[in-house]
């Protein structure tokens, strides 16, 4: 019973984060908050599976995945042909399948000139694009390919580099959705977090990126393993990163501990809105970065 209850609990933390992913797509990078609340009031359906869907970036197919929940099937689907191992070749392989010049991903809005970006729209003295010259406009006839997943691209398929070698500059949050499916197969073995940082540095080979995500798998980890509450597992999550003799270390876990720690803390009970208004970085311009 004990058993049943860990593979249902593992299969959840991974049909669970598809599921919400394709939930949220229809509203994804929604950032401002008032103007999506406008358009759920008119909507058929929402915000879950919001139909029509205010996304103003790309067009999934209904039900299709975000870049992120892309990256998640990728990472499932090639530890299911390696029969549970982490084989990075496989992995990047199917990474490109998933977002290279044969996907869905290859808009016609995409320079081939400059792959995988996007083409540059003119603009004109003041850096408002000249509508008479433009050459694509949102939402794109499609998915959208984002930072981690370009430069990926540019150093596997057009640098021809090892997968070891062509995770890119990026330190956003794209590592946790490789968590998933590492801590269903390996919860409670001494590999997982080493495996969540190698599979992350295929995509995003930054000690940030790595190390938040190794956070998360923590957190993660508990839950699969039979902690009963988030709370319960962030606090024995952050026990661990706090034990010197760890067998698994990162450069950051003593800021991924603390920022866990703002989670139960300084954010419980807050609007996830207001979470994100107040995860923004002090530097940024864009007034929606911490929602970002």
């Amino acid at each position: 019973m004990a058993a049943a209850s860990l593979a249902s609990r593992a299969r959840g933390a991974v049909i669970g984060g598809l599921v919400a992913d394709a939930a949220a797509v229809p509203c994804h990078w929604c950032y401002d908050t008032t103007k999506l609340a406008d358009h759920l009031k008119s909507a058929r359906r929402g915000p879950a599976f919001c139909d029509p869907p205010g996304n103003v970036f790309y067009t999934p197919p209904p039900g299709g995945f975000s870049c992120y929940g892309d990256q998640t099937m990728a990472l499932l689907e090639s530890l299911v042909a390696c029969e549970g191992k982490l084989n990075v070749d496989d992995y990047a392989s199917r990474l490109e399948g998933k977002f290279g010049k044969a996907s869905a991903y290859e808009v016609e809005a995409v320079d081939l000139e400059n792959w995988p970006e996007l083409k540059k729209n003119p603009t004109d003295a003041d850096g408002n694009v000249i509508e008479a010259e433009r050459k694509w406009s949102m939402p794109l006839s499609g998915p959208w390919r984002h930072g981690s997943v370009k430069g990926f691209l540019k150093q596997y398929v057009v640098e021809k580099k090892k997968p070891s070698e062509c995770g890119s500059s990026d330190e956003q949050v794209d590592g946790c959705c490789k968590v998933p499916p590492l801590v269903a197969l390996l919860a409670g073995q001494p590999a997982l977090l080493p495996t969540v940082d190698t599979a992350v540095r295929v995509t995003q080979n930054t000690d940030k990126a790595s190390a938040f995500a190794c956070g998360f798998a923590r957190v993660l980890e508990k839950l699969v393993l039979g902690t009963p509450t988030v709370s319960e597992a962030i606090a024995a999550a952050q026990a661990d990163l706090a034990n010197p003799d760890r067998v698994f270390k990162t450069t950051l876990d003593d800021d991924v501990a603390a920022n866990l720690g703002r989670v139960v803390g300084e954010f419980a009970g807050m609007p996830h809105s207001e979470v994100g208004m107040k995860l923004k970085p002090e530097s940024a311009g864009f007034p929606f970065a911490g929602l970002a």
